[in-house]
């Protein structure tokens, strides 16, 4: 009888209508959709899911990830449950977002002077109020990389950008 009684008291905690991802997502720390990561954690997140890319669904997935169920202008973020930074991707852009901290800045001018020779300075002004550096990226086809610092509930957040306007 005290099997019986085990049985269905763990079914009446069942996980009815409730999706892995949304298990997940409920179960992380609030801290952690956007961590404070270190500099080498957003360079390497950057250079793998935006620069290198695949930037599609399986490889974040397979990294970890997990999507947030609203796509925000058509683009999908994705998050993990330690401190590698929120990743979000779509069409033509990718962006790693995490808290600043210190050295983060250093660290991605040197990683876009390293990576991409050719990267010229631009004035970041027309790209947005919050877009603190900017470099047109002579690629095929030709990209932006941005930062962008913003803040939320007197936090700062950095974020690293790859716009590709005529990717598809």
């Amino acid at each position: 009888m005290g099997l019986i009684s085990a049985c269905l008291a763990l079914a009446a905690c069942s996980a009815d209508g409730v999706s892995p991802d949304t298990a997940e997502l409920r179960n992380m720390w609030r801290g952690n959709l956007v961590p404070k990561s270190s500099p080498a954690l957003m360079v390497r997140a950057f250079d793998r899911f935006c620069t290198d890319g695949p930037r599609d669904d399986a490889t974040l997935r397979a990294a970890g990830y997990v999507p947030l169920p609203r796509r925000t202008a058509g683009a999908r973020a994705y998050v993990i449950d330690d401190s590698r930074p929120a990743v979000a991707v779509s069409e033509t852009m990718c962006l790693v977002q995490a808290e600043s901290r210190t050295g983060q800045t250093t660290r991605f001018q040197n990683y876009v002077a390293a990576t991409y020779p050719g990267a010229r300075a631009i004035d970041p002004a027309p790209l947005g109020q919050n877009i603190e550096q900017a470099w047109s990226v002579p690629t095929s086809p030709p990209a932006i990389i941005a930062t962008e610092r913003t803040v939320s509930v007197g936090w700062y957040r950095y974020a690293l950008i790859l716009f590709q306007p005529g990717a598809t």
